[in-house]
């Protein structure tokens, strides 16, 4: 095996470890509905702002930087104009 193909193998194994780690993660559609479920149980209105400060203290108190790259792509995709 040249080397090459040791680095083709090693990088298509860290591609399979981020493809697995993003595969346990919940979708977009999923974080969102977990914020919005837990807005309506505490009785607050349903906005852009208030969903943005849920998520806000999500990744504030997020540990993983993965999970909070993935929060914090899901508020730059509800910041986007003409999105909603």
């Amino acid at each position: 095996m040249c080397e090459n193909d040791v680095k083709a193998t090693q990088s298509n194994d860290i591609n399979m470890g981020i493809c697995v780690i993003m595969q346990d993660m919940p979708s977009r559609e999923e974080m969102l509905g977990d914020i919005v479920i837990a807005l309506l149980r505490a009785g607050q209105i349903i906005s852009r702002r208030t969903i943005c400060l849920k998520l806000v203290a999500r990744i504030e108190a997020e540990n993983s930087p993965l999970m909070q790259a993935h929060l914090s792509d899901l508020m730059r995709l509800i910041l986007r104009n003409n999105q909603f």
